[in-house]
């Protein structure tokens, strides 16, 4: 007989390792949150239904589980870099999204040695949905290359935002046509704007084979070729304010993703995109912003914005703001390149920061950390950080990664980290709804 397997639905189950004589539960030995799933065991007990997850057998509320789990994100740390996974709803009816992959393995690491075991040891495929790259910077889309190769993954769309990074000493032709290290730019009225992009995988082979590019991004190309090749990848597309992604409705609630930047311009019937003070400012300030909705609740996802860029934005939108939202992840990795407008307009209750330990950076910063406390609807605040979240073994030799948690239903939210140290029978650190009301 097959094994069966349910969710829970509920935000948050507590899992107990006996049932009294009376009834009630005995020995809270975990507490598992919305949306993973438990192997159902053949013994009930009234209410209370035996499962076997996370490696323990336990009892829990049969009203906890069922068979429609909602949306999970999963702030993954990456160290010094942003990496996220988003699953709504279940393998038939559902999606799977990844966001950026970091600088090294270890979202690929997540995904195949514990998110997607099952499917790794029993060789199933796995299907990422979408997967967004929000810009060509190594701590965004280098931890990608593997999970792109790796045979165990088909994919439907590769999105990104068009802007490749070249080496200039690596160019074989005449400097003036690549005036920078994105390629091409110009002045129009004043301002300055960068001409070269990309949109197709066409398009993406075309400027390898003109010459110049990073090699990583050389390396991140075959990746792409490689998968289209073999059959495993759909869609390779460029996206901006402009694009719609189709609205899918999960167990019973629209989830959307709205693309809010980079807000592109057309000018002399050519796309191009505004210059911020120089490359860097470029590429980051350029970045793929994503407002991703389920049922009532929102989320903003907005890669490594800086200051010109969110004067860019807000001047693009005007006196509407699609910003605000319930939970952001912190652009930039807390950097201080931020504007106190901007962040007034997302207003969340909870912020997300993914950053590492690169001593050069010192992200987070303390004002970018304050901020996000003062610009909030809450008064009760939350600023989660992978890497504050991080620790290590008692030993010292083993990291413990500091993920940061989201479950949402569309009307409530649950965010967690794990504890330092397990007490009370269960491993996290948990914010429940409360948190997230006005």
């Amino acid at each position: 007989m097959a094994d069966v397997y349910k969710v829970v639905t509920s935000l948050y189950a507590d899992v107990y390792k006996n049932i009294g004589t009376d009834g009630k539960p005995k020995s809270k030995n975990n507490t598992i949150l919305m949306g993973s799933f438990v192997k159902i065991l053949p013994e009930e007990n009234a209410n209370w239904q035996k499962v076997y997850a996370f490696s323990k057998e336990g009892w829990i509320d049969k009203t906890c589980i069922g068979l429609s789990p909602s949306l999970k994100c999963f702030y993954v740390d990456v160290g010094q870099g942003d990496g996220a996974l988003l699953e709504v709803g279940n393998d038939e009816n559902g999606l799977k999204i990844i966001i950026d992959g970091g600088p090294n393995d270890n979202l690929s690491r997540y995904l195949s040695k514990w998110q997607y075991k099952y499917y790794f040891d029993n060789n199933k495929k796995v299907h990422i949905d979408y997967i967004f790259v929000s810009h060509f910077d190594k701590d965004h889309y280098q931890g990608l290359i593997d999970i792109i190769n790796d045979e165990h993954y088909t994919i439907g769309t590769i999105f990104h935002n068009g802007i490749a990074k070249f080496n200039n000493e690596k160019i074989n032709f005449p400097k003036l046509e690549y005036n920078s290290e994105l390629g091409k730019k110009f002045k129009h009225e004043g301002e300055y704007y960068l001409e070269t992009c990309f949109g197709t995988l066409d398009e993406f082979n075309a400027l390898k084979i003109k010459g110049g590019m990073l090699d990583l991004q050389e390396k991140f190309l075959g990746a792409v070729n490689n998968a289209k090749l073999q059959g495993r990848l759909d869609n390779f597309k460029r996206i901006d304010h402009t694009s719609a992604i189709p609205v899918k409705n999960i167990n019973a609630k629209d989830f959307k993703i709205e693309v809010l930047g980079p807000v592109t311009s057309q000018i002399n019937g050519k796309l191009a995109y505004k210059y911020f003070d120089d490359e860097a400012h470029t590429i980051n300030g350029h970045s793929i912003v994503l407002k991703i909705s389920y049922g009532n609740r929102s989320f903003l996802y907005g890669g490594d914005l800086n200051i010109p860029a969110e004067d860019h934005l807000l001047k693009h939108y005007q006196n509407t703001n699609p910003f605000e939202v319930d939970v952001a992840k912190s652009c930039h990795h807390g950097a201080s390149e931020f504007t106190t407008d901007f962040m007034d307009k997302v207003n969340p209750y909870a912020t997300v920061i993914s950053s590492g330990d690169n001593e050069s950076y010192s992200h987070p910063r303390a004002d970018a950390i304050g901020c996000a406390g003062k610009y909030t609807k809450s008064k009760r605040p939350l600023v989660f950080s992978t890497e504050l979240a991080r620790s290590v073994s008692d030993s010292s030799t083993k990291i413990k990664y500091g993920m940061i948690n989201l479950r949402c239903d569309g009307d409530n939210i649950i965010m967690a980290q794990m504890k330092e140290a397990v007490s009370s029978g269960s491993v996290w650190d948990l914010y429940e709804q409360s948190f997230f009301n006005d």
